[in-house]
C-alpha cells in the first residue's frame, strides 16, 4: 500500500538502512509499479509522488601505479594476465569469465566481449597484457575454449576471480581490492591522458554519458593545473 511505501521511505534514523540504498531501493520500486501502471495492470502509481532522496556520494579512487605493480609483483602469470587485462580492456568480470581464446586477436590486440543483454562490443589490450595472455596459454596442455581456466573446473568464475583480487590485497595491504575497481582505474586513466568521455563510455559499454561520469575520479590538482594551463 501506499502508506507502507511512504513508511519504508522514512527518516534514515528510524530504518536503518543507508540513503544510497535507499535511493537504489525506490528506482526499484519506482519502475517496477510504473511497468505496472503502463500495463493497466494498477490505475496508480503509489511512487509517483515520493520525493527524491539525497545520500551522500562516496568517492571511489582509482588504484595507483604502485599499488597496481605491488598487486603485479605479487602474482602468477595466469593472475597476471588477468589483472593486466582488467586494466587495459576495462571490461567487466563476467565479461572476462566469458572470453574464449577465438575472442582473443592477438595481431590486432582485440578482443571481441559480449556484454550486458549479450551486447557486442570490442576491447583492446596493451602490449603488456597480450604478452602476458600468450605466455598463460603457452604453458597450459588442454583445449578447452575458455581465455581463462580454474582449478579443475573448464571455466573460471566470476567468484574465483574476485576471491583471487581480495586475498591478494590483503596479502599486499591494499584495501578494496575487487575486479570492478580496475575498471574505474581505466576509465579515469583514459579520460586523464585525453580520450574523450563518448569514446570512454563505447569501451566500458555504457549507453549513457552520466553512467560513465560516475566512474571518473579526478584530482583536484589536475583540474587546477589543466585550468592554469589553459586561462
Amino acid at each position: 500500500s501506499v502508506y507502507h511505501l511512504r513508511s519504508y521511505f522514512a527518516d534514515e534514523s528510524q530504518r536503518g538502512v543507508s540513503n544510497r540504498t535507499l535511493h537504489n531501493n525506490r528506482n526499484v520500486f519506482s519502475s517496477f509499479f510504473g511497468w505496472l501502471h503502463t500495463a493497466e495492470l494498477i490505475k496508480k502509481n503509489p511512487c509517483a509522488n515520493l520525493n527524491r532522496i539525497k545520500y551522500t556520494k562516496v568517492v571511489r579512487k582509482p588504484f595507483s601505479p604502485e599499488e597496481i605493480e605491488k598487486l603485479k609483483e605479487n602474482s602468477n602469470t595466469r593472475d597476471k594476465a588477468i589483472i593486466c587485462l582488467l586494466l587495459s580492456t576495462g571490461c567487466r568480470v563476467s565479461e572476462l569469465c566469458r572470453m574464449d581464446r577465438k575472442d582473443v586477436n592477438f595481431e590486432k590486440r582485440e578482443i571481441v566481449v559480449f556484454g550486458k543483454g549479450s551486447k557486442q562490443r570490442t576491447v583492446y589490450c596493451d602490449d603488456v597484457a597480450a604478452m602476458l595472455l600468450t605466455r598463460c596459454l603457452d604453458s597450459r596442455n588442454d583445449d578447452r575454449e575458455a581465455l581463462f581456466i580454474g582449478k579443475g573446473t573448464p571455466r573460471l568464475q566470476k567468484e574465483g576471480i574476485e576471491k583471487m583480487l581480495r586475498e591478494k590485497g590483503e596479502k599486499c595491504n591494499i584495501p578494496n581490492v575487487h575486479p570492478h575497481r580496475f575498471r574505474r582505474t581505466m576509465a579515469t586513466g583514459m579520460i586523464s591522458k585525453g580520450m574523450p568521455i563518448q569514446e570512454v563510455a563505447v569501451l566500458l559499454g555504457h549507453e549513457k554519458i552520466e553512467t560513465t561520469m560516475n566512474y571518473i575520479y579526478i584530482e583536484q590538482e589536475t583540474v587546477k593545473n589543466n585550468y592554469l594551463r589553459l586561462a
